[in-house]
């Protein structure tokens, strides 16, 4: 006899997940992200993913909640520059899912 099962391993009540796009490695393979902070101004943020979901990355550590992280755009801004903040997904036009919807943490750098 066979048996299908659906098993749930877990929950994570607060769990943050970032489109894979805007997370980047170091030379080291380190993932990392361009977060913008509260002046406007990219910093580089050092990350730890724990596994994907869909197309998403699931974060242990690095990220807080209410982080602006840098989705597009990543290879015109560098930790530093002063950027303004449009969210992910403003300025399309279809109704592909983003995490703005899901309230995850999302920029675009413009």
């Amino acid at each position: 006899m066979y048996v299908r099962a659906v098993v749930q391993e877990g929950e994570v009540d607060k769990a943050i997940l970032v489109p894979q796009q805007g997370v980047s490695r170091d030379p080291k393979g380190n993932p990392l992200a361009l977060i913008v902070d509260t002046e406007g101004k990219v910093r580089q943020q050092m990350i730890t993913v724990d596994r994907t979901i869909g197309d998403k990355w699931l974060v242990a550590s690095g990220l807080k909640p209410g982080d602006q992280m840098i989705v597009e755009g990543n290879q015109k801004v560098r930790p530093g520059a002063s950027v303004r903040v449009v969210p992910y997904g403003a300025d399309r036009k279809d109704d592909r899912p983003d995490a703005t919807k899901t309230g995850q943490p999302a920029a675009k750098a413009k």
